[in-house]
């Protein structure tokens, strides 16, 4: 049987993973308390509701000294009027309210990236989403944020079901999938981001880990991994790369050399 380093990549994980009792999540939780208030104060009643979501509120954030890219997305739901307010009205109201609360204050800035403002300060950055929400004939309400495809339409979203499928498949494959995801990051801000973040979680998440442990489920999410076909020929490299080292740890853990095999783990994973 050859030897495992199990506790090893689950120890690896937890380090890279953004601690809730960690100074650096102190720090964060300040300013998502400040930005959600100031929110609040400059739109008064053309807000509905904001809240944050994604991989802060999914428990799959990295520390930044890991992740550089590291972000809180806040949903920010306005008080819709159909005929007079588009998307890019609402992104423009988010671009003025970033600038005058950061831009230029302690070295933050404010940048308009499509179909988000991002505001980025020296502990955290944070992505502002515009949304809006609808009711329909069944008196359902649906949330919808900008189109990818075209500025002035809007697509349907819940930022609930991504959370909830992941707390559903960590909990069926015995809570290592969220661990499995930290080391998929961590590789993945190591090498560049060849995988946006929230496309590399989304494939972890689909994949089937059954009696997987820490270490094998690992080593499969590296095998299972794939990029589309038009993908640039450097993410391929890298890929390839991950798969040629993975492969290199298996051969020393089999010839009992875990020195070794944690040599060529870190050509892939931070310390």
């Amino acid at each position: 049987m050859a030897l495992s380093l199990n506790n090893y990549l689950k120890d690896l994980s937890y380090n890279y993973y953004l601690k809730k009792d960690s100074y650096e999540i102190s720090r964060i939780n300040t300013s998502v308390d400040n930005m959600l208030s100031k929110l609040d104060k400059d739109f008064e009643y053309l807000l509905r509701k904001r809240f944050v979501f994604g991989s802060y509120s999914r428990g799959t954030i990295l520390s930044r000294s890991i992740d550089i890219k590291s972000d809180v997305d806040i949903m920010v739901v306005f008080k819709h009027s159909e005929y007079e307010r588009t998307p890019e009205t609402y992104r423009a109201w988010l671009k003025n309210f970033a600038d005058k609360n950061y831009k230029d204050r302690y070295g933050s800035e404010v940048l308009k990236s499509f179909p988000t403002v991002t505001v980025r300060l020296n502990n955290i950055n944070f992505d502002l989403v515009p949304a809006k929400l609808e009711t329909n004939w069944l008196n359902e309400e649906k949330l919808f944020i900008p189109s990818k495809n075209f500025s002035s339409n809007w697509q349907e979203t819940n930022p609930y079901d991504v959370k909830e499928k992941l707390a559903e498949v960590n909990k069926k494959y015995n809570y290592i999938v969220k661990t499995v995801i930290r080391l998929m990051k961590a590789w993945n801000a190591k090498n560049g981001y060849p995988f946006d973040s929230y496309d590399l979680e989304m494939k972890v998440a689909d994949m089937n880990f059954y009696n997987d442990n820490y270490q094998t489920g690992f080593f499969y999410a590296v095998n299972q991994l794939s990029l589309d076909w038009s993908a640039a020929q450097s993410k391929k490299d890298k890929l390839n790369s991950l798969r040629y080292n993975i492969s290199k740890v298996k051969d020393y853990l089999e010839a009992y050399d875990s020195t070794t095999a944690k040599y060529w783990l870190h050509k892939v994973l931070p310390y």
